[in-house]
């Protein structure tokens, strides 16, 4: 700890635990959208042709942003999805937010053409951002949809096995038509999004449901650098050594790209928040000098 006063410790101190957690565990979750919609079940105005559900969008986040919500005017992301299932808009929404730090990942998937049907996915969700929303549009329809939105996949800190949501139909207050054939009827002033529970949806199923399994969670044991079968402090400091001039070490290769770099740090540090134990006082500076590394530009080495 030469050359460093204890002011400047505390400030790496800090730095250090806010990459912690700004960096929790990553879930894989599997996504089986289900859609029950077909004349026999929902017989009211059944649309003729291709009666369909558009491509899948949404994203990962955090409790500070919302893509949709109940009782909310639309963005112009959720107006294209349901009136058009153009995906663009809702994708640069969810991307705008990637990039301020309030969401974590985009879910960009197809739909289901024609229904019934079903499609499954897979996508990952961290523990820093563990709220899903995803939409789709019922197709033929005037601004009709079903979805999810803000739905936490954790539950008192651990993230839940299955989560099983029925999809119920939303209108998103942009279009006044009122039959799945309607003409576009731009609504002016615009309505809040709301749930439809009349014509032509009275007294009927759901249209499908979205059925969350829970598949992996980011394993630990990768980042064992020394050894002893757990992940923790103690890991730190073989980390840093082979970061910098020590041998090619596999488990310190956490991208899998056959060269230890600074690349290997994201995913290190990581797992490092997922392991049982503290992090020990003395390897604080060296998780420090991680940090600052990157923020110095140790991200080159991977070049």
């Amino acid at each position: 700890m030469r050359g460093y006063g204890v002011s400047k410790l505390l400030v790496c101190t800090v730095v250090a635990a806010a990459y912690l957690e700004a960096h929790g565990s990553v879930a894989e979750y599997e996504l089986v959208f289900t859609g029950d919609w077909s004349a026999e079940t929902h017989p009211t105005d059944f649309p003729s042709g291709n009666p369909h559900f558009s491509g899948l969008i949404g994203g990962t986040h955090r409790g500070d942003v919302r893509f949709w919500e109940i009782g909310q005017i639309a963005t112009v992301g959720i107006e294209n999805v349901a009136e058009r299932g153009r995906k663009d808009e809702l994708i640069d929404e969810v991307t705008a937010s990637i990039q301020q730090g309030s969401a974590w990942s985009l879910i960009n998937e197809n739909g289901i053409s024609p229904s019934p049907g079903s499609r499954t996915i897979t996508f990952d969700i961290s523990s820093t951002h563990p709220l899903v929303s995803i939409v789709t549009m019922i197709a033929p329809s005037p601004d009709w949809f079903v979805g999810v939105s803000a739905l936490d996949l954790r539950d008192e800190g651990q993230w839940r096995d299955e989560v099983l949501v029925d999809l119920v139909p939303y209108d998103a207050g942009t279009d006044s038509g009122v039959t799945f054939g309607s003409r576009n009827s731009d609504t002016v002033p615009r309505e809040v999004i709301s749930h439809i529970a009349g014509f032509p949806f009275e007294d009927i199923p759901p249209m499908g449901t979205f059925a969350f399994r829970l598949l992996s969670v980011t394993d630990p044991l990768l980042a064992d650098i020394n050894g002893d079968g757990q992940v923790d402090g103690l890991d730190i400091d073989p980390f840093v050594e082979v970061l910098l001039s020590g041998p090619y070490q596999p488990e310190a290769d956490m991208n899998e790209d056959q060269v230890v770099n600074g690349l290997d740090v994201d995913p290190f540090v990581a797992a490092v928040v997922g392991g049982t134990q503290p992090i020990p006082e003395p390897s604080t500076l060296l998780l420090c000098v991680i940090v600052l590394g990157i923020v110095g530009g140790w991200r080159k080495w991977g070049a």
